[in-house]
């Protein structure tokens, strides 16, 4: 079932399904230019940001939230508690959006 269109963006389409038990929202995305993007950063040495401070990744926000609600966690609270962030860079499963690729 296709569900029916909440939001279309550029690489990005949320949906609403109605399920016999409730609903569901689906967003899919392509983050393929931004994985692209962190591995150029990565390759051409900008590991710091012109200020000075490290660039340590390229994070889309939809993968964020997606990894937040499969933790029991919502955004905001990956983005005001520096140690669940900290968890998610430091995962070997999301090196391909680090930058500097060195320890959080």
């Amino acid at each position: 079932m296709a569900g029916r269109i909440l939001t279309a963006e550029t690489r990005k389409v949320t949906r609403f399904h109605e399920l016999e038990e409730g609903f569901a929202i689906e967003t899919v995305a392509d983050v393929e230019p931004e994985l692209e993007f962190a591995k150029a950063l990565h390759n051409e040495g900008f590991h710091r940001t012109a200020s000075g401070d490290r660039h340590v990744a390229s994070i889309p926000a939809v993968v964020l939230n997606a990894w937040a609600i499969k933790r029991g966690v919502t955004f905001d609270a990956v983005m005001q508690d520096n140690r669940i962030l900290k968890e998610f860079l430091n995962d070997p499963d999301h090196s391909h959006f680090r930058v500097d690729k060195g320890q959080v």
